[in-house]
């Protein structure tokens, strides 16, 4: 066996395999502050909802967390754990809720030493955000849950589950080979690998949050009004000019991605690397999954420009999963390899990485299955 979590700032899924099906579960990452008062945690616990202690006050944590905000009207006591991809450092208590989400979705290994990989971004180039302590506070959880644990970059990610391939020039295809980019909540992390090795990686502090809130201020309405208007009602190629919540947010998508293009290029200046042939490019998460992201995104291309010769734009095929995926499936290389390593019988069978269609060019003589290093 393995397991894999992808810890979003708004969602946190799960991935493992059970009965050689690949099951995914996801939590809303959030949490509901309430004051203890009696008879309040019996009725939680005849409710199932999963909460936190902490002195007089009870922290609700997952999609019970939204029920009571709803219910209550209290948006003030509704926060998250997470800010811009990482922990929250304006939340005292960020540490052991997000411990909590985690463990309950993933649980403690089915043995000591199972492989779990767990998704972090990468540092962003246009804020100074530390990765450093959220990498290290989740890979100590982790291993004192028993888990050998093993992190790589949400992007990365992608490349695994997706397996976008490239076609060289003496006729071979390169696996795993591609342009991969997340567009979270919190950040936006973007990563260039060839065969399944990660080349660089950058990410952005913008997201969907970023997208939201730069509407909210422009039209003065509440965040969450216009976070139910992009969830329910955006359409990117076809937004009502006559709606200025759809219009400020069709502006603020094509912003993003905008200032996602040009980070890019700029950093690929620096870097010594040459591409002759087209990569595909595959994108996952949350923020992109709006309809007609995929065909906003081209277009903004079209205008930046990239580095590298593009071949195609696609979406993963379960955006909200994709990334969860992609981490199984290196979390399942890894434990083969470790049990290999030490001759033991394989525990783990790994998920099937995105069917590509067979192409005209001879097939590479490359691995079937990724071989991952992170």
């Amino acid at each position: 066996m393995a397991k894999a979590v992808d810890i979003g700032t708004s969602f946190i899924v799960g991935a493992q395999i059970k009965d050689g099906k690949e099951i995914f579960t996801a939590e809303r990452d959030a949490f509901f502050s309430m004051e203890r008062e009696d008879f309040a945690e019996e009725m939680l616990d005849d409710a199932g909802a999963k909460y936190l202690i902490r002195g007089n006050q009870i922290f609700v944590v997952g999609e019970d967390a939204l029920k009571y905000c709803m219910i209550t009207g209290k948006q003030e006591a509704y926060r998250r754990p997470m800010s811009q991809g990482v922990l929250n450092p304006g939340e005292e208590e960020a540490i052991p809720l997000i411990e909590l989400l985690v463990e309950g979705i993933i649980g403690k290994p089915a043995f000591k030493g199972e492989v779990v990989a767990a998704t972090i971004p990468a540092a962003p180039l246009d804020t100074n955000i530390d990765v450093t302590f959220h990498k290290i506070v989740l890979e100590r959880f982790l291993k004192n849950l028993g888990y050998d644990v093993r992190i790589l970059n949400e992007a990365l990610a992608i490349i695994y589950a997706e397996n976008p391939v490239v076609t060289e020039e003496n006729g071979t295809t390169a696996p795993f080979s591609g342009v991969g980019i997340s567009f979270g909540a919190g950040m936006t992390n973007l990563v260039v690998a060839w065969r399944a090795k990660k080349l660089f990686e950058i990410s952005v502090a913008r997201g969907g949050d970023w997208i939201d809130q730069s509407v909210s201020k422009v039209r003065n309405v509440p965040v969450g009004k216009v976070t139910h208007e992009k969830e329910r009602n955006l359409d990117l190629g076809n937004v009502d000019p006559r709606n200025a919540l759809q219009l400020g947010l069709e502006i603020y998508y094509e912003e993003l991605i905008r200032h996602v293009l040009k980070e890019f290029n700029e950093h690929f200046k620096s870097t010594q690397t040459t591409f002759t042939n087209p990569m595909e490019v595959v994108i996952a998460s949350g923020t992109s999954s709006v309809p007609g992201f995929i065909e906003k995104f081209k277009a903004v291309l079209e205008d930046e420009g990239s580095p590298i010769p593009i071949g195609s734009v696609r979406m993963g095929k379960d955006p909200l999963r994709t990334v969860a995926k992609g981490a199984l499936v290196a979390a399942v290389s890894m434990e083969k390899k470790k049990q290999k390593a030490e001759g033991a019988a394989p525990k783990a069978e790994a998920p099937k990485p995105a069917a590509k269609p067979a192409p005209a060019a001879k097939p590479s003589e490359g691995p079937a299955s990724v071989e991952a290093n992170v």
